[in-house]
């Protein structure tokens, strides 16, 4: 290490430490330790500015090297393992990301200050960091996170009650922490939320099947008999999440809309564009959302009642398409209007009415498309060939979805079963699934941005994949949020939360990192850097990647060294203030 002095164009000259080393590859580079500032202004300070600061500097490098002077380890051949101290012999090192980020997220100041005024025999904070930390390391209940809180660098002094304590104040204190890290991205990192992504997804619980409070018996994804909680997720059009929020069970998913975006109206930021698929396409929602100011990009059902036969009749048409070169792909878009049915609670006077919303309609057809829905409607085509066979074999459970593709099939309201009418059997109604097949392969997309070309409307709505992959990645794709293990509403808004916060931990990561790995690759990376304890305070790394050595340059930092000492892995951890955002 030595002194280097660096002229500038104005002619000042600025002194800084700089050391020497070899990169991976073996070529000689140099990087800035400390900078001292100019010779000028340090000259008011010191007599000798170059004397002192080579003086500073020598005094770093003993320093420096001292540090990195051989350390001797004792070996006991014979020493057994001491089971009391099992658990704590081996650590997570990879969680350090998950700290970096709410460091610098602020949520951790945002707790202090939800916390003034308040007694609380524990740290909030540290509850709240083991928590996310296991979620990402570990994921499962609250009460094997605080069983595993010795694998962790950082202090978690709670007992069992203390972490279910925590859960109601951090349902309490929730909102001021989603705020607390929008403000966090939208300064460090710069954020466009013109255009957001939403969808809605239900959870089920490990626990009494009794529906109460949240829990509430619906359509789940799984098919469970379990009661179920319906999430609502909002984010950006870089796949971070803005805003999330709860609904029982037997919600219908398009009544989850509205509310969601409302919470980032409150923020009191400007207008949005909604991009949402099928299931939020209601009346209910789009005049809320125009009525809100703001716009909407919504896919349509060319099927469903929503509908119309003229509109039908014009997507069918083959005039006006555009085809790709390769025929695979055909688009074509008009002007129209939207009727919207106004409900009674809708209107100031309290009376229905329907009214129209001017939208842009763009109607696509895919071959892709177009042969799945072939291939779906051949499954359904079998079960409809066994009504037609064995009537009495099947039911309105089993058969119910197949029944449109047969006449003279009536199913009994009490029993489920196939009710046999005298002199008529069941047929395949080959109208119905001619009728079918000719919609095959079409699609519709409606938008209240009648400005905007074909290319930009289909553009924002292919991206709404990247909320459906927040689903899976929170779900079955790392961070395993189900089975929900707390009951209680409290507890359950809880759980979301430090599943919400550990998902923005991952999407913020991607977004960082050079090679944007996927969130398997990431959670497969922090959950493998983890470390063994040696002797008199020294740990062994045993992994590295390219991906590690990313993201420990996220804070500056070179990949991780074989042997660390305790103090200097706390001290990495304690680096949120420096990550880099992008």
């Amino acid at each position: 290490m030595y002194l280097k002095r660096t002229p500038t164009k104005s002619g000042r000259v600025s002194l800084s430490a700089v050391q020497a080393y070899r990169d991976d590859e073996g070529r000689k580079r140099q990087r800035t330790v400390r900078t001292f500032g100019f010779v000028d202004e340090l000259e008011r300070e010191f007599a000798d500015p170059v004397a002192h600061f080579r003086g500073v500097v020598a005094k770093m490098d003993a320093e420096r090297l001292a540090e990195e002077a051989p350390a001797t380890i004792e070996i006991h051949p014979r020493q057994r393992v001491d089971r009391r101290e099992s658990g704590r012999l081996r650590r997570h090192a990879g969680d350090a990301l998950a700290c970096w980020w709410l460091d610098a997220l602020g949520v951790e100041t945002a707790i202090r200050n939800g916390m003034r005024g308040r007694r609380a025999g524990y740290d909030l904070n540290a509850a709240l960091r083991l928590l996310v930390c296991e979620r990402l390391m570990e994921p499962g209940s609250k009460l094997s996170a605080w069983g595993n809180r010795e694998r962790h660098f950082f202090r978690a002094e709670l007992t069992d009650d203390d972490v279910y304590r925590a859960l109601t104040e951090l349902d309490r204190l929730s909102g001021r922490i989603v705020d607390a890290c929008n403000r966090s991205i939208a300064r460090n990192a710069g954020r466009d939320e013109a255009l957001v992504y939403y969808d809605v997804t239900n959870y089920f619980f490990e626990c009494d099947p009794g529906a109460d409070g949240l829990r509430r018996k619906g359509a789940g994804k799984e098919h469970r008999p379990n009661p179920i909680v319906q999430m609502g997720l909002l984010q950006d059009s870089e796949a971070i999440p803005i805003a999330y929020d709860l609904f029982q069970g037997n919600v219908n998913d398009c009544e989850t809309l509205l509310p969601v975006p409302g919470r980032r109206r409150e923020r009191g930021l400007g207008r949005v564009v909604v991009v949402a698929d099928s299931g939020m396409n209601c009346s209910g929602n789009i005049a809320g959302i125009v009525a809100g100011g703001d716009g909407f990009v919504l896919s349509q059902s060319i099927r469903g009642t929503r509908s119309t036969s003229e509109l039908r009749r014009w997507a069918l048409d083959d005039a006006g398409y555009r085809a790709s070169p390769d025929g695979q792909f055909r688009i074509k878009s008009r002007q129209g209007d939207k009727a919207v049915h106004l409900r009674d609670v809708d209107t100031l006077d309290g009376g229905r009415r329907d009214v129209d919303v001017e939208v842009k309609v763009v109607a696509m057809w895919s071959r892709k498309y177009a042969e799945r829905a072939r291939h779906e409607r051949e499954r359904v085509l079998e079960k409809a060939r066994q009504l037609v066979e064995r009537p009495g074999a099947c039911t309105r459970a089993t058969h119910c979805g197949a029944a449109r593709y047969v006449r003279g099939v009536t199913f009994d309201r009490r029993t489920g079963e196939v009710v046999e009418q005298a002199g008529t059997r069941p047929q395949i109604d080959q109208a119905a699934v001619d009728a079918a097949a000719a919609l095959d392969g079409y699609y519709l997309i409606i938008t209240s941005e009648t400005g905007w070309d074909e290319g930009r409307i289909l553009d924002a709505y292919r991206e709404l994949w990247r909320i459906e992959e927040s689903f899976r990645v929170t779900k079955t794709g790392g961070l395993n949020s189900r089975p929900v293990w707390v009951w209680t509403p409290a507890h359950i808004r809880a759980h979301f939360l430090t599943c919400y916060l550990a998902l923005l931990v991952v999407r913020l990561s991607q977004r960082a990192l050079p090679s944007h790995p996927s969130a398997e690759s990431l959670l497969a990376d922090m959950r493998a850097l983890d470390c063994s304890y040696a002797d008199d305070g020294w740990w062994l790394f045993d992994h590295r990647t390219g991906l590690t050595d990313e993201v420990f340059a996220l804070v500056g930092e070179e990949a991780p060294r074989k042997w660390m000492r305790t103090r200097d892995i706390k001290a990495l951890f304690a680096k949120g203030k420096e990550i880099r955002w992008r």
